[in-house]
């Protein structure tokens, strides 16, 4: 049932937002309201700078929770007005709800910009140097469509703490592991691949830890290859996880400042 809301949109950028036939295409998961952290990600990475990259980007979002009682529809609309960059899906903004949104979010690029060579998902609180990335996707052969790009995580555990925002019941997912998959918060693949997964979504039962169906399940069932991001990543999964992690000390200065170390860091 879940699944029926892929296609369901608030709010989506206009017809002609892949006129040019990007060469990648960022999607960015972020809370509806969140929206210090979209125009900080929008400032460290201009449109401007994106179009001379031959990129563009989008923010994936969803509908205002119940207990949201300072958030309106309107500053969204104004906020899609201004930017022209928000993908607003028919359901409540949560947690349990992140698989449809990033679902969501590949349905979207895979039906109005299949020209696009790449597609580039993260998360809004996510740090990175997109130039290196751009870099290696050049030198990446044309003909290598059936692959995601990543860090890859192994013998990973389902939370059974249910004290734990991310637990999972053994009716949710009864094994004790799970399978290899590629971290949600960075990861590259391909328009062709896309497709792929959200038709493969519809033959599994619905998940919401979103990197682990979208990413392991689904990869694992259609047998695409997935390509660790080479060492030289290292420094920026580190830095994500110390963000991650450590939320209760995390501001918008260090987030901001997270994102000046990125862009100094050396090889």
């Amino acid at each position: 049932m879940e699944y029926r809301f892929i296609k369901d949109y608030i709010i989506s950028p206009s017809e002609r937002f892949c006129q040019k036939s990007p060469f990648i295409i960022i999607i960015v998961t972020s809370y509806v309201g969140d929206f210090e952290l979209r125009n900080l990600f929008r400032r460290h990475l201009p449109r401007e700078k994106l179009e001379s990259m031959h990129a563009t980007r989008i923010f994936l979002i969803a509908e205002i929770p119940p207990n949201e009682k300072n958030l309106t529809q309107s500053q969204i609309e104004e906020e899609s007005k201004k930017f022209h960059d928000i993908l607003q899906g028919a359901f409540t903004d949560s947690y349990r709800n992140l698989t449809i949104k990033h679902l969501m979010g590949l349905q979207w690029v895979t039906t109005n910009c299949p020209n696009a060579s790449y597609i580039l998902k993260v998360d809004d609180d996510t740090v990175f140097r997109f130039e290196k990335i751009l870099s290696i996707l050049l030198r990446t052969a044309e003909d290598e469509e059936n692959f995601i790009l990543g860090y890859q995580l192994n013998n990973t555990e389902p939370k059974r703490d249910k004290t734990n925002k991310w637990y999972v019941s053994l009716e949710e997912y009864p094994e004790k592991e799970y399978p290899s998959y590629v971290s949600g918060w960075y990861y590259v693949t391909t328009p062709t691949v896309a497709a792929k997964l959200i038709n493969e979504a519809m033959y599994h039962p619905y998940f919401w830890v979103d990197d682990v169906l979208v990413t392991g399940i689904l990869i694992g069932a259609l047998k695409m290859r997935i390509i660790p991001l080479p060492d030289e990543f290292w420094y920026e999964y580190m830095l994500n996880v110390m963000i991650h992690t450590n939320k209760e000390y995390w501001n918008i200065e260090a987030y901001n400042y997270s994102f000046a170390i990125v862009n100094l860091a050396k090889n």
